[in-house]
């Protein structure tokens, strides 16, 4: 003990152990892993490594906020000044409250007169830990800079590879592996938003973790504006990670007795790879997520979005037709898209004057609504509450609301600008125009979406705008939440540009990718479903040929990639011959049948190639399955690789059924006839696996499995 604190504090649950050292004057953590028995000091000691040539005689220790005070030579992990000679942040651990799943370790830096809080919440059922710092400005007259606050860990010598996930517009959530550097690995984001390349997320591996074995680490950053996630190698040899809100000069500057909560950030373990990992995020945020959680009914409807069907020719009659036809397929949401308010014929005008336009909707949007109702159909909204047209009443009325940059001209993106949402009199005039419209007419759901990156920051008082202009995101969605609780909120940034563990707080849905391909979306899928359960995942049927690639695709291989997260059309129905919509009408009754299980069931990916990936859904007591094969390109061979059944119980007996698609060959319907006739073991569908049928590229089949 010193000064009433622990040599160290070990928190641990049935899945992992983070062992938090405080000998020296700053906390680190020493361990974060497989959960281990009693650890003591004489174990922790054997951490320490003997004066190496040349070097200091003890090493700096890799702290949770390092800085330079303590002789570390890394990348710092905390930036403070006061002035340009006050700058000399060193803090002493002083304080910590201890539980059996938290920590708050108290620092105080004389020097600078600041406290830093570190938090470390361990969840009690699974293996994932939260991490934020606080910082507070003890001085009652002078500001705090804040440059830099990261939450920084050692990482395990044995994982020496990195998975990121990474991509473009339209081809978001791509997972890219590759060994670590003997230098370092930077991501920086400076979008304004998560951004469609730079995933605020990082996977460690060893090099034999596979999908389903082997160590593995992720950390997620639960923030949606600029972000910084880095891995370095020191010279000494040891790594360590790095992520945080990544804040420019000036940017955040603490007034005297203010403090700064960092991002919540995320570390999670599993020791069954990369699959593991998956079944850890889903159960924790299925725990957590409260704006699903809160929903009176949790169902997830299928719904019909108007934007590839009509894009702005929208209007009350064409509206109404394609919520009758709708309602005949079954579907249960009906969504209108961008073109609905006042002037909205092109992208070039009227974002930001959220008035109907009655030239459209000569009565509104409430009838509109009440004909979804009659149907059976709830009705949702396409909102962009962030951007402004410059043709537009309300930039005419206030061109001083947007970001910018002194000396320059303001820069478009689509045909619009950013408003400045640190100022109080433009959120409040996009909660009334939002409360208004949610208040005149019956909408249960919001698309809320933004289509550019920020690229000039500049506020009303010549600062950088990012940190307040994300803060403010998230407040405007908590303030439009709490006073419409049964509103559910989709968060959309031109596809996947908006999606992070922040945002998550406040949206019931995502919108993983604007690309409705179903080749490009069975990848894009797979990154989305490696950290977030399916019910939050827009899956959209497509038109074929699709609007982004140009690639046309039988209905049946659209509606079975759809149909495995929270479902969607977004096609013209009204065009669909006799034979598609048959097909689609039976995808949305095999996706309602099986709902339940794709919501609440287990996710697994199987091993998978360029040329065909598969995957599963099984529910927790193992009785039953939902699977799937996706051949995506023409086979070297004439028939696929064994399709093998992971997460079932080998002891189980099970029937199974090819249950998609409905049209088969006749060597396809002979084989889901013998699959019929038979019942299989657990073992033998797991360890052997069955033999597919020959495949077009380009489709899908779906198994259905049931323990008797």
């Amino acid at each position: 003990m010193r000064d009433g604190l622990k040599l160290f504090y070990h928190l641990k649950n049935e899945w992992v152990s983070i062992v938090v050292d405080c000998r020296s004057q700053q906390p680190s953590i020493a361990y974060f892993g497989e959960a281990l028995g009693n650890v003591n000091a004489s174990m922790l000691g054997q951490l320490d490594r003997h004066e190496a040539p040349a070097s200091l005689s003890a090493e700096p220790v890799i702290s949770l906020s390092p800085s330079v005070g303590t002789g570390y030579l890394g990348h710092p992990g905390i930036a403070l000044r006061k002035a340009p000679n006050r700058w000399q942040f060193n803090p002493r651990l002083v304080s910590c409250e201890a539980s059996e799943s938290r920590l708050a370790l108290v620092s105080i830096c004389e020097a600078l007169a600041v406290e830093i809080t570190h938090y470390l919440r361990l969840d009690r059922n699974t293996s994932v830990t939260e991490l934020t710092t606080h910082i507070k400005n003890l001085d009652s007259e002078a500001r705090v800079s804040v440059d830099r606050c990261l939450m920084t860990a050692p990482i395990q010598d044995h994982l020496t590879e990195a998975l990121e996930l990474t991509g473009r517009w339209g081809y978001e959530l791509q997972q890219n592996r590759f060994p670590l550097p003997a230098s370092s690995v930077v991501r920086e984001n400076r979008t304004g938003r998560t951004s469609h390349h730079l995933h605020p997320s990082i996977r460690l591996l060893s090099t034999t973790t596979s999908l389903h074995s082997g160590d593995a680490i992720d950390v997620q950053l639960a923030w949606s504006g600029n972000h910084t996630t880095r891995i370095e190698q020191l010279a000494d040899g040891r790594r360590l990670v790095q992520a945080g809100e990544l804040l420019e000069p000036d940017e955040l500057e603490l007034d005297p007795n203010t403090s700064y909560t960092s991002p919540s950030c995320f570390f999670c373990f599993s020791n069954e790879g990369v699959s593991g990992l998956t079944q850890q995020w889903h159960r924790f945020i299925r725990a957590r997520h409260e704006p699903v959680n809160a929903l009176p009914h949790r169902t997830r409807p299928v719904q019909l979005n108007t934007w590839e069907a009509c894009y702005f020719e929208v209007n009350e009659a064409t509206v109404i037709e394609l919520i009758d036809q709708a309602a005949d397929l079954g579907i249960e949401r009906f969504v209108l898209d961008d073109g609905w308010f006042e002037g909205r014929n092109n992208d070039h005008t009227s974002l930001g004057d959220w008035q109907v336009d009655r030239s459209k909707f000569p009565a509104g949007l409430t009838p509109v609504a009440t004909h979804c109702h009659s149907k059976g159909l709830e009705f949702g909204l396409w909102i962009e509450p962030e951007m402004v047209s410059r043709k537009s009443e309300l930039y005419r009325a206030h061109p001083d609301w947007v970001l910018g940059f002194s000396g320059t001209s303001l820069i478009e993106a689509r045909h619009q600008l950013v408003l400045d949402l640190g100022r109080e009199e433009v959120v409040d005039y996009l909660f009334e125009s939002i409360s208004a419209l949610l208040t005149e007419t019956p909408i249960r759901y919001l698309k809320w979406d933004m289509n550019r990156d920020i690229h000039q920051m500049e506020n009303a008082v010549g600062g950088r705008a990012v940190h307040h202009q994300t803060n403010a995101v998230y407040a405007l969605m908590a303030r439009i939440r709490k006073q419409f609780p049964h509103v559910e909120i989709e968060s959309c940034a031109s596809g996947g540009g908006r999606l992070d563990m922040g945002v998550l707080q406040h949206a019931t849905r995502f919108w993983p990718s604007d690309t409705n391909d179903a080749l490009d979306r069975v990848r894009v899928q797979t990154g989305f479903l490696s950290m977030l359960p399916p019910e939050l995942m827009g899956s959209h049927v497509g038109p074929s040929p699709c609007h982004l690639t140009g690639r046309q695709h039988a209905m049946a291989f659209r509606a079975g990639v759809a149909l495995w997260g929270h479902m969607g059309v977004e096609a013209d129905i009204r065009a669909l011959d006799e034979s598609e919509r048959a097909v689609l009408e039976a995808a949305i009754n095999l996706h309602k049948q099986h709902r339940l299980l794709l919501h609440r069931g287990c996710y697994i990916e199987h091993e998978s190639s360029a040329q065909q990936v598969s995957w599963s859904v099984v529910s927790a007591d193992q009785t039953e399955a939902l699977s799937a094969l996706a051949l995506m390109e023409t086979p070297n061979t004439a028939f696929p690789k064994r399709m093998r059944f992971l997460g079932i119980d080998v002891a189980k007996q099970y029937r199974v059924n090819l249950v998609w698609p409905q049209e088969l060959s006749a060597a396809q319907a002979q084989y889901r006839d013998s699959l019929q006739a038979n019942t299989f073991g657990g073992d033998w569908l797991q360890h052997a696996g069955l033999e597919p049928p020959i495949m077009r590229p380009e489709s899908i089949l779906i198994y259905h499995l049931t323990a008797i």
